[in-house]
């Protein structure tokens, strides 16, 4: 078996071919360009299909490693944050990383990431960019209502510039930002909506986000963001595996014989931990009294904000369970075992 380690840049790349004894057989600059690839797999004279891929998860590689794939190689994704050998390097080049990547997974020791489907790939390239217009949509709604603050348009009618009243206050004054502000907010509300509408028709393909959808607070948006990070819950052994993959445990000091526990390792899908706050942040005393029991207890401990930390990642062990068994959320789940299964729940549409 042979292996090719590839530094993967926006534009070039470096390959590096070597066989089991290490011995490199090719090295080559290549420019990242279809074309480009082509022609240097021709210049490689081994079969292709006994050649071993090592390559990271950077800029435009989904489709390199299609490229690869195609021609007969076996490609292996590197987990970013775990090849540290290449951010450690003494000799930080573009070759040294090449061979780390080579010789890691030659030697068995190659720190491997899972790659997404082409399906879920694009369910969330479809959940980050819906993301996206959402935030820049809030920048602008804040830039409003801070410029019509200092207008004195708080003070108009409804004394809110986004509601009907408010709207009409600004379009009647002569201030040019105001009013270019109020249409660029209006223009990203009719954007966001095509996505909402897509994402109605994404959540029918995925069982797994109906069952998730039984947990109050948790919509069509945070289920599918879910569903879309974690990809298959099952690949998890337990939901404390589940929650290290979010990076939502505590990082662990030891000295002397004692540990001690710090903020959360903020490792894994940034988008998941975001979607498991804001899901926390959802639950009350009127909608899930039993979540929110076990915020109240360790408010006046931990503070509100890690409470509610706290509760996301109880909330996914909670998801991991309920998913892996096939069951729907019942306050019961707390203690488990619960048995209200799939097949008892009704269709649900809201968001």
């Amino acid at each position: 078996m042979y292996t090719l380690g590839i530094d993967l840049h926006k534009k070039s790349s470096l390959w590096i071919l070597i066989d089991e004894q290490r011995t490199e057989l090719f090295k080559e600059s290549v420019l990242v360009h279809p074309k480009d690839i082509s022609i240097a797999l021709k210049k490689i004279h081994v079969p292709l299909e006994k050649i071993q891929v090592a390559i990271e998860p950077v800029c435009g590689f989904r489709w390199v490693t299609q490229l690869l794939e195609e021609a007969g190689m076996n490609v292996h994704i590197a987990h970013p944050r775990k090849v540290q050998l290449i951010a450690e390097s003494t000799k930080k080049n573009d070759t040294e990383d090449a061979k780390t990547l080579a010789n890691l997974l030659q030697s068995g020791f190659f720190p491997e990431a899972r790659k997404a489907s082409e399906e879920i790939y694009k369910l969330r390239l479809l959940l980050r960019e819906r993301t996206f217009i959402v935030r820049l949509r809030t920048s602008v709604k804040n830039q409003l209502h801070g410029i019509a603050t200092t207008q004195g348009l708080h003070h108009i009618k409804s004394g809110n510039p986004l509601h009907k009243k408010g709207k009409e206050g600004i379009m009647a004054s002569d201030n040019f930002v105001l009013k270019e502000l109020h249409h660029l907010n209006e223009t990203l509300e009719t954007r966001i909506m095509p996505f909402d509408e897509k994402l109605q028709e994404e959540v029918k393909k995925y069982p797994t986000a109906s069952i998730l959808m039984t947990i109050p607070g948790v919509g069509i948006v945070t289920a599918l963001t879910i569903v879309a990070e974690v990809d298959d819950f099952k690949r998890f052994p337990t939901g404390e595996k589940l929650t290290r993959f979010a990076g939502l445990v505590p990082r662990e000091r030891s000295s002397g014989g004692v540990i001690k526990h710090g903020s959360i390792t903020r490792e894994g899908s940034a988008p998941l931990r975001t979607a498991l706050v804001e899901s926390a942040m959802r639950i009350r005393k009127d909608n899930a009294p039993e979540l929110y029991a076990f915020v109240a207890r360790l408010t006046p401990i931990t503070g509100a904000k890690k409470a509610r930390v706290a509760l996301a990642r109880k909330l996914l062990v909670i998801m991991w369970k309920m998913v892996t068994t096939n069951t729907v959320y019942n306050p019961k789940i707390l203690s488990f075992p619960n048995t209200t299964k799939v097949s008892e729940l009704e269709a649900r549409t809201d968001a």
